[in-house]
């Protein structure tokens, strides 16, 4: 699959050492609970994202978190920790991108959904489908989401879906809308799709259009 999919651990806490701008170290745990101990600590350069890799500014092997971007209701998901954004933030989310998040060690790695977050684990997803390819999806962000099928009329489908990470509250409120399922400018559809509901399935993953990467032309990367 031609694409950087962000994981979400859990919230985490900033500045065990900050390294420059962008390079920092964070726990996933109330540092407290184990005296904080620099061996819990997992360090990223929060400047390695998709967007650079889009630019041209890194490759697309280097990447290892995903971007803050708008997310449902005017809010924002992805990457919400550091010195930028906007201003420093000592504790936000992280977005690890999943082979840079599969390769860190078991008994560190963040679980996905978080610890304590009672829902499922696409709903703290986010995909990046990689530009210069042949793929329709190329250059776009989804954002995972939790939704059920209401209605169907072949790839028109009415559907409620749960602002992400919500899904399991019991305050939670979904929005009703229709959408194609088969359309890429409206979700995640195609070879491997991470979107789930459908005719066969009537609950699970849609993987819903956030925006689409700013790119520049294709070269070789030094």
């Amino acid at each position: 699959m031609n694409c950087a999919i962000g994981v979400r651990g859990d919230e985490c806490l900033f500045g065990a050492y900050i390294d420059g701008e962008t390079r920092c170290a964070f726990w996933t745990d109330e540092p407290v609970d184990h005296d904080f101990d620099p061996a819990k600590l997992i360090a990223i350069d929060l400047a390695q994202t998709p967007g650079a890799a889009a630019l041209g500014e890194i490759s697309w092997d280097a990447v290892e978190v995903d971007d803050c971007v708008s997310g449902p209701n005017g809010g924002v998901i992805g990457t919400t920790l550091g010195p930028r954004w906007p201003e420093m933030s000592l504790a936000g989310a992280v977005y690890l991108e999943r082979a840079f998040w599969q390769r860190i060690p078991d008994e560190l790695r963040p679980p996905c959904p978080p610890e304590g977050a009672g829902t499922r684990a696409h709903e703290f997803m986010t995909a990046v489908y990689w530009p210069h390819t042949n793929d329709p999806r190329a250059g776009i962000r989804y954002i995972g989401h939790h939704a059920m099928l209401l209605e169907q009329r072949g790839a028109l489908a009415r559907v409620a879906v749960y602002p992400p990470g919500t899904s399991s509250h019991a305050t939670a409120r979904a929005s009703t809308m229709w959408i194609d399922l088969e359309s890429v400018e409206q979700c995640d559809a195609g070879p491997e799709s991470l979107t789930k509901i459908g005719s066969d399935s009537r609950e699970g993953a849609l993987f819903l259009i956030a925006n689409r990467l700013a790119t520049q032309p294709q070269k070789e990367l030094s």
